[in-house]
């Protein structure tokens, strides 16, 4: 099972954490997460209003890490263009040699989505979010194309570089629980089904029905989090009911009131590797 560290982008310490990023490659993650939002808002109860933007962060971490792989948890997609977001993902996927893992969903936040100009998608936010896709996909074969759907139409444009990863950059569709719509889009475009903060029987219970959507064994990790002080032993027991319930890989969230707490806390959850991987 992969193990992999959500770096917080966000927050009193979000500078010091990403600078720390080559120290966390160090400690042996595969992988490193951030999270996408933009603004502050009342409703966000574990976010502040200071978000360094994921793009940049992810061009940044790109810039001073050398083998381990690059994740958003998840990217917000109707946020952005999506001809503007493929070009900024291949050219992190290319800048990177290939480390991007894109964890896709929809977001909740309707005052974010009105914070961005976005606010008229928000309720088609789920069917906006499968057609961006596509657009993105296509963007990704390279090549001159056109694109006519409800929301992106242009007649013919020609999309290099494409990302260094074939076929693509691996989707890691996202949901927060096993809701019909996350469901369909992530057997349809899911490389990987990446929800947030589920049990473990309820993700076993949820991958089976993901698969038999699918048609195929989509393969299965989780999101989650523990608390800065949480006893190694404790959180490594959760974590090997999460891998006996078939994920592949978590990325673990750490709560934590300072960048010393935090990679004290990083420090530990990586002697948790080798267990895992055994």
């Amino acid at each position: 099972m992969r193990l992999d560290l959500v770096v917080p982008n966000e927050g009193p310490y979000a500078r010091e954490a990403v600078m720390s990023c080559p120290e966390f490659e160090a400690m042996g993650f595969t992988g490193l997460w951030f999270t996408d939002h933009v603004v502050g808002q009342r409703a966000y109860t574990k976010y502040s209003d200071m978000w360094l933007e994921i793009f940049a962060v992810l061009s940044h971490v790109a810039a001073v890490t050398r083998t381990v792989r690059l994740g958003t948890g998840v990217l917000v997609v109707p946020y952005r263009d999506p001809v503007l977001a493929a070009k900024q993902l291949a050219t992190i996927d290319v800048l990177s040699d290939g480390r991007l893992d894109l964890g896709v969903g929809t977001g909740w936040s309707k005052g974010e989505y009105h914070a961005l100009g976005r606010g008229h998608l928000f309720d088609q936010r789920g069917p906006y979010t499968n057609e961006a896709l596509d657009v993105m996909l296509r963007c990704w074969q390279g090549g001159e194309f056109g694109y006519e759907g409800q929301w992106v139409n242009f007649r013919r444009l020609g999309f290099a570089p494409t990302p260094v990863q074939k076929p693509r950059i691996p989707l890691w569709v996202g949901s927060l629980g096993t809701a019909g719509p996350p469901m369909r889009r992530a057997a349809k475009y899911a490389d990987v089904w990446h929800p947030g903060l589920l049990t473990p029987s309820e993700l076993a219970e949820g991958s089976r029905r993901l698969n038999e959507l699918a048609g195929r064994e989509v393969p299965v990790s989780i999101r989650t989090e523990f608390a800065a002080g949480t006893a190694p032993r404790e959180i490594l027991d959760k974590l090997l009911e999460y891998r006996e319930a078939g994920c592949i890989q978590a990325a673990v969230e750490v709560r934590a009131d300072s960048h010393g707490e935090f990679v004290e806390a990083a420090q530990k959850l990586a002697t948790l590797i080798p267990d895992l991987q055994s």
